[in-house]
């Protein structure tokens, strides 16, 4: 019984890993036709119980800072997944920089930038295919009202032998991410894949851009063996 329970489970892990579960049916049409991508500036939006001393200026500054931090950090964790190894990512990708300058170039910011279509951005930059990004951070507490419930439980927690009913429960916001491979002539989507992490009022900022584009990465396909 145990056995049969451990190899149920080793086969589902193994299907969640998988890969192939994020490609869609547009996938073997296109994606040998690619040879360069270009990974689009990170739409980023803020959402939920927004501080009240933080201005819809410093909310823009913000998203906009971010946008950047991802797009640079989700292209470093690809170029170290890229190479010619079996299980390596065997594409080119324009490097963030020229990406950026050629938006500009076109008379593109940033926030423009995600709300145009996916042909038109690969046109622009010359490239078989994009990588769009959409990063959405949901909050539910201030950093102020996260602290002092980190602290109400940990202190709980010291005085009822670790049993506490709040204990783990001071989360500041969902980081909520989706990305996914369009083909540059058709605006089709081959791939997408997405990914949720929560943060909290003392984990930097850079850990959870680095947990989201590191998930992505892990996940993308044009492998050799796909």
């Amino acid at each position: 019984m145990k056995r049969s329970i451990f190899i149920l489970f080793s086969l589902l892990l193994f299907a969640s890993c998988n890969r192939e579960r994020f490609k869609t049916y547009s996938y073997e049409n296109y994606a040998f036709q690619h040879q360069t991508l270009a990974i689009l500036p990170v739409a980023t939006y803020t959402s939920g119980r927004i501080p009240r001393d933080i201005s819809d200026e410093q909310i823009t500054m913000i998203e906009e800072a971010e946008s950047q931090a991802f797009q640079i950090e989700l292209y470093n964790q690809l170029i170290r997944r890229s190479g010619r190894n079996e299980n390596d990512i065997n594409i080119d990708f324009q490097h963030f920089s020229v990406t950026n300058d050629r938006l500009e170039e076109a008379g593109l910011d940033l926030r423009t930038s995600w709300k145009t279509s996916p042909a038109e951005l690969a046109e622009i930059l010359e490239v078989d295919a994009v990588v769009i990004t959409n990063v959405e951070k949901e909050q539910y507490l201030t950093d102020l009202e996260s602290f002092g419930l980190s602290v109400l439980n940990s202190v709980a927690w010291v005085f009822s032998d670790g049993w506490w009913p709040l204990y783990g429960q001071n989360r500041t916001s969902d980081v909520l991410a989706s990305s996914a491979i369009v083909d540059g002539k058709t605006g089709t989507v081959i791939w997408s894949t997405n990914r949720t992490c929560p943060t909290r009022w003392n984990r930097p900022h850079n850990e959870v851009v680095r947990a989201i584009t590191r998930t992505i990465s892990r996940r993308f396909p044009y492998r050799m063996n796909d």
